[in-house]
């Protein structure tokens, strides 16, 4: 564990040069440092060993599309490619992780003033479970960012052809077209709307809870994502991550101006969608957890916005951030338990 505690204080250091010397390029020695702890992690975090099964039961063509392994066609096809190469699934994982947090760290870096405080941010609420677990989760919502462009542009098809692109790694990234509809075609968030789809939302959740209702329309493939009791045990409105996010989302509201920021209005926006979801889902923690994900990961972007402003001392605000990332950190890697599947860290470097 205290690897990724020293990962976290490195981060933490780059994240202050590049405040006090105003040099955005500095994230790229953050990104670095992420993309290499999670490309040269050997066996360790979610998932590790299904994605390495599943690159072994790659044997052809065919079973990239004929749905025997249990992942999007896109994701298996990019396997394949590395299989067909002679290369191994190690060489994959790099290759990976490499190419999820180059992008976001081109996102951020053209598109905020300290995008290593972002990034520093990133790793302490999103990292762990994305880029050390569920990968295709972690590189569709970052790929998804590049679909935002188009959603302030109103260019249906190109938003869409990003979407589709990234729905054959992770089928979730269906959901996002609510960002588009949201965005363009929702009233702004007054506080009456806000109260409103809170309202609406709490009722859907109630009736989403009486799964005989809907499960007809449910695929085989997901129902026991409604059904069984391991993936339908959730808090609900008492849910810790949803506490989080409203708490959060209703800070920036009500005492930033981010509603006056075009660009983190847009952020805000998306990210409220993110708690709209997971009450909607009701009990249904992992179904709501998935599909909010990708409106989630612009808490990276109102968080900070919030925490920075929040008064009007720049220094204090930049203090209270740290601070504020640090307990974030604390809580979701180590009070929460998570570091169990990740520690002990081992790596293909020193093998």
């Amino acid at each position: 564990m205290l690897v990724y505690i020293f990962i976290f204080l490195i981060l933490l250091l780059l994240s202050t040069f590049e405040i006090l010397f105003k040099n955005k390029k500095i994230v790229f020695i953050n990104g670095s440092v992420l993309a290499a702890l999670a490309g040269f992690r050997y066996r360790s975090g979610y998932d590790f060993n299904n994605y390495s099964n599943f690159y072994d039961e790659l044997n052809d063509i065919g079973d990239v599309f004929n749905g025997s392994i249990d992942a999007e066609s896109g994701y298996l096809f990019l396997n394949y490619l590395f299989i067909k190469l002679g290369l191994n699934f190690y060489t994959f994982v790099l290759f990976f992780s490499i190419v999820s947090i180059g992008l976001l760290v081109f996102f951020v870096y053209k598109n905020t003033s300290y995008p290593s405080l972002i990034l520093l941010y990133y790793y302490a609420r999103f990292f762990f479970a994305r880029d050390m677990g569920q990968i295709r989760a972690s590189f569709v919502s970052i790929l998804l960012l590049y679909s935002l462009k188009y959603i302030k542009k109103k260019e249906p098809i190109k938003f869409l052809l990003v979407v589709l692109f990234a729905s054959t790694f992770h089928i979730t990234a269906l959901i996002f077209i609510l960002a588009y509809l949201f965005k363009n075609y929702f009233p702004q968030l007054d506080k009456k709307n806000v109260l409103l789809l809170l309202g609406a939302t709490v009722v859907i959740g109630v009736i989403v809870q009486i799964p005989n209702l809907y499960l007809w329309a449910v695929p085989y493939r997901y129902i026991g994502y409604f059904t069984n009791p391991t993936f339908t045990g959730g808090k609900w409105l008492l849910n810790p991550v949803l506490l989080m996010q409203m708490l959060i989302f209703l800070g920036a509201y009500l005492f930033s101006d981010i509603q006056e920021d075009k660009q983190f209005a847009f952020y805000h926006k998306i990210y409220f969608l993110a708690s709209l979801i997971l009450i909607s889902f009701g009990d249904l923690a992992t179904v709501g957890g998935r599909l909010s994900s990708p409106f989630a990961t612009y808490e990276m972007f109102v968080a900070p916005y919030f925490i920075l402003s929040f008064t009007r001392n720049k220094l204090l605000n930049v203090f209270l951030f740290l601070g504020f990332t640090v307990v974030i950190f604390f809580i979701i890697f180590i009070f929460s338990g998570d570091y169990v599947f990740f520690t002990p860290y081992d790596t293909l470097l020193f093998e």
